[in-house]
C-alpha cells in the first residue's frame, strides 16, 4: 500500500483516503478509537461494534459470578458518591 496524505478541515475533520477505507473495510458509520503516541503521532483503530458488545457482555457475566445484584448496585452507588 502506498502512503496517502489528507488534510484536516476547520472543524477538525480528517478524510480517510478511499484506498485505505477499502483496505480496512470501513464504511459510513464505522467507529474508530484514536490514541496519541506523542505530539506528532496518532493511531486509529477500527472498532467492531459486535465484538465490543460481546466483550462487555462477557465482563458483565464474570462480574455477576463474583457479586450479587445488591453488591453491584452498592458498588455503583459508591463510585457515584466519589464523582
Amino acid at each position: 500500500m502506498e502512503i496517502e496524505t489528507t488534510k484536516m478541515s476547520t472543524r477538525g475533520q480528517v478524510i480517510i483516503p478511499k484506498d485505505i477505507r477499502d483496505y480496512i473495510h470501513a464504511g459510513e458509520g464505522t467507529l474508530f478509537t484514536v490514541v496519541t503516541l506523542d505530539e506528532e503521532t496518532l493511531v486509529m483503530k477500527r472498532i467492531d461494534k459486535s465484538k465490543l458488545l460481546q466483550e462487555f457482555k462477557n465482563i458483565r457475566q464474570r462480574v455477576k459470578k463474583k457479586l450479587n445484584e445488591e453488591e453491584i448496585l452498592n458498588e455503583i452507588r459508591e463510585v457515584r458518591k466519589g464523582s
